[in-house]
Parts: structure tokens; sequence; C-alpha cells
């Protein structure tokens, strides 16, 4: 078992590492150039990463849309490091996280080949599909469970 390290990013190189990652994974593949991996949302948003021997392997981000709403992008994981559980770890822990933010619903833009891993992990499909980068996507949604409870017990509606 790898000793993998999914957590916040620490410091400006390990950013740095994540774009270059992220960039390896989603864009090289696609002939596109170094900073086509950004957008204008990365420094508002918030950024997990998979370290494995003070390498970058994986990363995600989630921001809020709108209230309620957030998303999840740039999920990925190094080929190599694949069917490992890195990527179901890293959704988990942006799930947990839009709890504490009090999200209500996320939604991910998925390309059509991911579609099962969102699926697994309650994400259901909407809509049809659409090109962007030149690749089939579609949007897919999970809806989070309300903070119905208080010190544990469930607050009936009397």
């Amino acid at each position: 078992m790898l000793n993998i390290d999914v957590r916040p990013i620490k410091t400006n190189q390990e950013l740095e590492d994540m774009y270059y990652q992220r960039w390896l994974v989603l864009r090289d593949p696609l002939g596109m150039e170094r900073g086509t991996e950004k957008d204008k949302y990365d420094t508002s948003a918030f950024h997990l990463v998979a370290v494995y021997n003070d390498t970058v392997i994986g990363s995600a981000r989630l921001r809020e849309l709108s209230e309620g709403l957030g998303s999840i992008a740039y999920v990925c994981v190094l080929n190599e490091f694949h069917n490992r559980g890195i990527g179901t770890t890293l959704i988990e822990e942006l799930i947990e996280k839009a709890k504490e933010k009090n999200l209500r619903t996320l939604r991910v833009m998925t390309r059509l080949d991911a579609l099962k891993f969102y699926k697994k992990l309650g994400f259901s499909q909407t809509g049809e599909s659409f090109n962007y980068l030149d690749i089939p996507h579609l949007f897919m949604y999970l809806t989070l469970p309300s903070p119905l409870t208080l010190d544990g017990d469930f607050l009936p509606n009397t």
C-alpha cells in the first residue's frame, strides 16, 4: 500500500507542482500549452492534492458557484496511479469540505469516460452531452444531506 497524503496545498511550490500535474494529465495529451490548466477561479477556490514521495500525483478543486451550489473541477491523477482510490479520496474529501461550507449541491463537468466513476460516488447525470475542448462532457450533480441534526438527534418537522 502506498503512503499517499491527500490534503490542502501547503506551499507555493506545491501549488505550482499541482498546476504542472494538472497540465500533464488534462492538457498536454490534447496538445495544449502550459497555462491552459489554470483559470480565473483558481485563486478563490479550495485545492486538494494527493502527494506521494513529495510529488503531487493527484489534485482536485472545489469552489462555490452560488449560495448552496459548489463546483468540483480539475480532478486528475497521474496515469501510473490510476485505480488506487486516489480520485475517490479526493472527491470524498471535497464533499466533506462542501458540507463544512454548507453547500447543498455539488456540480461536476465530466468527460464521458469518467461517468461511472462519478456515478459510483453518488452523482447523477443531467442534460445532454456537449463538447468542451473537443471532448464530450456532461454535467453531473450530487445533493448533499441537509443538516437536520442537533447533537446527533434527528429534528422532525412538528
